[in-house]
């Protein structure tokens, strides 16, 4: 179908994906013709699938009428300002859905009549070219030729019909490519492109966000498991981060953070960051953000005119980088089926750290750690990751996509600021997706249908730990650690056109869906007696097994008035059901180096959670001036406690005396947020084909319930000095205020860019809490113990940095064939909270990181259509730091070069 209400306009200068239009984004459609040819530029309608540079997409367009044609007399609202004509027929074709085809090139300097009123599309067309000496002449009902009368062919002049194929670009500038979309959304969204992630080659998934305006990482080189903190909010599903829209819902208790996703960013297309609209699929028991993690597909692999082909790229470096490589192939098999699979594997070692500034951070007790006395050991990793993906189109209207991605990685880590005490890990993942999508010539369906399946197993060996005389003091341990979560999302969407309102188009959009998933834990655990302590409870009780059902659903609807105005209203519906047994024991002071649960001691706890809650959600925007959008938003959401939090039971590994209390009381959070933000959008500022464009956002965020462990009294403490405590999941009291600006700009001008982000964050997460949180009796000791229930007992809540700047900018010579490009990141880390109860030291917590600067080189250059050599240099001033959020000890990598060679087939 020629229209779709979108615009385009036709002309025989062929546009390459490389080409620049103040108009934003177009497709290219060429007509081939008798004597001529013709080529389309389309802008694509809001909501369009994304396509990021180089990618295409391809379709058949049925060959229109010849002969006599007109168009329809419906009368369509028009104010078009009188302009060059090109930018004005663009503008006529979107408000009439009426495409235009320019038969030769538009002759320089030509203006349009400004039109203006309700009238037909061909009154509209004599009024706009009144003036030009140009006319026009209907192809079908919905499409036309503007012609140059001095330019006809006496021979060919009635001949207008061809066969065409489409193809799609985007326009996406900057040093990371981000489509323009980022910039017309009216909310903070980012976009991780894949030029980002291949130019800087990653040790491990964290380094891909590094250029991400919000966005931090809370891991460390020793787990490659990746932890998003989304505006200070991380783990128990605050951010809902999925591959291909299937959640990775993984946790572990241990030192540090406890959520992980572990993926291969070879297998990656496209990142991207939602952190405003989580009134959609996906923002079901989610408070802070979605992520979504895309991997590569057909239309990623194959070029608009290939049936088969593939891309392969090959890595080394210095520093332990030994070996990552990748291949992906795709297949269209015929119009109806194309296939694609990809393979990665990564090998690399411990590495060494930075030299220069060796101070990394100090704990709460003042003890300060440098490079060498937090070495990097044991910071090496073994991935082998792949993916296939087969796409139906069943008919005009439906598609089928199915798709299978796995990793298994094998890697040592340690929880210890020494690095002395290492687990060793194998970690696999298994993610299934089935999606439908129904979009008839209705603007009233447009279905999509999600299927997920997702399986994260982890196999943890804990070698026995041994004392100064050289006894062993911890028996070993071997875990299994599994959590299947399956899923099923529907969406729709529904779009009205309400007619002229004040000599302007008013729209109205339907926005509404449902999800629900369910998340079933297991942990098993064996404990060989080699004559120390531990026992198999403790590690089945701190990742316990059990299973959640968490539902959601939502409606928005959509007011818009002429492209200047918008305004809409949300509201979502979110339950979760938690059921399961389980125990509480403590230590008595006759064992206060040993524990009694399963040994009659452990008293049954039954834990039967459900909560619901209706949130609503309102936004509004104005466009004062072309290039300009001001936009407001506010939310509330609602998290559903995990399997993790709710069952935490049992005790500390090891001979430590920290007895594990499940808290069946405990609260869901709710957050509500406030949000002012303007994009800014300019081409041609400073010269021909130039663009400027920027996003500007100040959020403020307030949290009930937030949940985190803390330190509790045990109910038989004989007095409030006996050193051994427990700790459990607690609600805190006191609300938690997080407050942040973000800012992210670019300028490219094509031979060269420059770039940036910037954000601040004030975080008050300290608080108050409950610390009697067992249904039970606590002895006047207990109840007596002052060292409970202030921010004193939390346990390390980590937060963001205070300030993270990034700068990006490079030169692309020889005819842009060749880049040379440098980032740097600034980091000014805020203070961890909650380290240090009493006398119980807990010197295992960084209680404040040190500031650090990284500077990154990288360069690339295209031999030609099928080779690429890139080189880069990370950390090229060989900087010591650690990642200031979320208990991360060792050190990061030191200065790595990586020359990588890319192929096309």
């Amino acid at each position: 179908m020629l229209s779709d209400g979108v615009g385009r306009i036709v002309g025989t200068n062929k546009v390459t994906l490389k080409s620049r239009t103040s108009l934003g984004d177009v497709r290219t459609i060429a007509f081939s013709a008798l004597g001529s040819s013709m080529i389309a530029l389309m802008p694509l309608a809001v909501g369009a699938q994304p396509l990021m540079p180089q990618q295409v997409s391809k379709t058949e367009i049925a060959q229109a009428a010849t002969g006599a044609a007109t168009l329809s007399n419906d009368v369509y609202s028009f104010d078009i300002a009188a302009q060059p004509l090109t930018p004005a027929l663009v503008y006529f074709s979107r408000a009439s859905g009426v495409d235009v085809a320019v038969d030769g090139t538009l002759p320089d300097g030509v203006q349009s009549v400004a039109v203006q009123g309700d009238m037909t599309a061909g009154a509209a067309l004599d009024r706009m070219l009144s003036q030009s000496g140009l006319i026009w002449n209907a192809i079908n009902s919905t499409a036309i030729s503007v012609i140059d009368p001095s330019q006809i062919d006496a021979e060919n002049a009635s001949i207008t019909t061809a066969p065409v194929t489409v193809t799609a670009a985007k326009r996406a500038q900057g040093p990371n490519g981000v489509p323009d979309e980022v910039y017309e959304t009216l909310g903070s969204v980012a976009v991780i492109t894949q030029e980002s992630m291949r130019k800087v080659p990653a040790r491990d998934a964290r380094d891909i966000f590094n250029n991400v305006a919000g966005v931090d990482i809370a891991n460390d080189g020793r787990d490659p498991g990746l932890t998003v903190n989304v505006r200070g909010q991380q783990e128990m599903g605050r951010v809902n981060v999925n591959i291909d829209g299937a959640r990775q819902n993984y946790n572990q208790m241990t030192h540090g953070t406890s959520s992980r996703v572990y993926l291969d960013t070879a297998l990656l297309a496209e990142v991207e960051v939602e952190k405003t609209n989580l009134n959609q699929n996906g923002g079901a028991g989610t408070t802070a953000g979605i992520v979504t993690m895309r991997t590569l597909n057909t239309q990623d692999i194959l070029d608009d005119n290939e049936d088969w082909g593939g891309k392969v790229n090959v890595s080394h470096g210095t520093n332990a980088y030994e070996f990552a490589g990748d291949a992906a192939a795709g297949v269209r098999v015929s119009p109806k089926l194309d296939m694609s699979a990809a393979i990665s594997r990564k090998v690399i070692g411990d590495y060494r750290a930075g030299t220069h500034n060796p101070g990394l951070f100090a704990t709460a007790n003042g003890t300060y750690y440098d490079r060498d006395s937090s070495r990097p050991e044991y910071t090496f990793l073994r991935q082998t990751s792949g993916l296939a993906k087969a796409n139906f189109y069943l008919t005009e209207d439906q598609e089928i996509n199915l798709g299978y991605v796995g990793t298994k990685t094998n890697y040592t880590k340690t929880n210890d600021i020494t690095n002395n005490l290492p687990d060793l890990n194998e970690t696999k993942t298994h993610t299934l997706t089935a999606k439908h999508n129904w979009n008839p010539s209705s603007d009233l369906v447009d279905l999509d249908t999600n299927l997920y399946w997702t399986r994260t197993e982890s196999n943890q060996y804990r070698p026995a730990r041994y004392n100064a005389g050289g006894s062993i003091s911890q028996n070993p341990y071997d875990t299994d650690y599994k959590l299947d979560t399956t899923g099923l999302d529907l969406a729709n969407s529904s779009k009205l056109s309400l007619g002229s309102l004040a000599d302007g188009l008013s729209t109205l959009q339907f926005d509404y869906g449902t999800e629900v998933f369910h998340d079933k834990a297991k942990t098993t655990s064996e404990v060989e007696d080699l004559g120390g302590s531990g026992a198999a409870y403790q590690a089945e009780g701190t990742t316990p097994g059990g299973e959640r059902d968490v539902y959601g659903g939502y409606v928005t609807a959509t007011y818009g008035w002429n492209d200047l105005f918008r305004v809409n209203g949300g509201l979502r519906y979110d339950r979760f059901k938690l059921a399961g047994d389980s125990y509480w024991c403590e230590a008595l002071p006759v064992f206060a180096t040993s524990h009694q649960c399963g040994t009659g001691n452990d008293v049954p706890l039954d834990i039967d959670l459900v909560q619901d809650k209706f949130s609503p959600s309102f936004g509004a925007s104005i466009t004062p001036v072309t290039g300009i959008q001001l936009y407001a938003n506010y939310r509330q959401n609602f998290r559903a406690p995990t399997i993790m939090e709710t069952m935490f039971k049992g005790s500390h590994i090891g001979d430590q005396a920290v007895a594990y209390f499940a808290n069946a009381n405990l609260k869901a959070e709710e957050t509500e947020t406030n949000e002012v933000g303007v994009n800014f959008k300019f081409d041609d500022v400073v010269q021909q084909g130039d663009g400027f464009r920027a996003k500007l956002s100040y959020y403020r965020t307030t949290i009930e319930n937030y949940t985190t462990v803390a330190f509790v009294p045990q109910p038989s403490m004989p007095s409030p000095s006996w050193p051994a405590v427990g700790a459990g999941m607690v609600n805190l009291t006191d609300p938690v205020y997080i407050t942040g600006t973000e800012l992210e700009a670019f300028y490219d001008a094509g031979e060269y860019y420059i770039g940036g982000t910037l954000t601040t964050s004030d975080m008050d997460l300290q608080g108050d809490y409950n610390q009697f949180i067992l249904d039970t009796t606590y002895s006047a000791s207990a109840l007596a113990a002052s060292d409970f229930g202030t921010s004193a007992g939390l346990f390390g809540i980590y937060a963001t940095p205070k300030r993270k700047y990034t700068l990006d900018g490079g030169f692309r010579l020889l005819n842009q064939d060749l880049v040379l490009g440098m980032r740097a990141t600034f980091v000014y880390p805020e203070d961890n909270y909650g380290s240090q109860i009493g006398s119980v030291s807990l010197s295992n917590i960084a209680g404040e990181y040190f500031k650090y600067r990284v500077f990154d080189f990288y360069s690339s250059y295209e031999i030609n259509d099928a080779l690429q050599v890139r080189f880069a240099v990370n950390n090229l001033l060989d900087e010591a730091y650690v990642q200031g959020t979320g208990g991360t000890y060792a050190p990061a990598p030191g200065r790595t070069g990586i020359i990588t060679i890319s192929g096309n087939f």
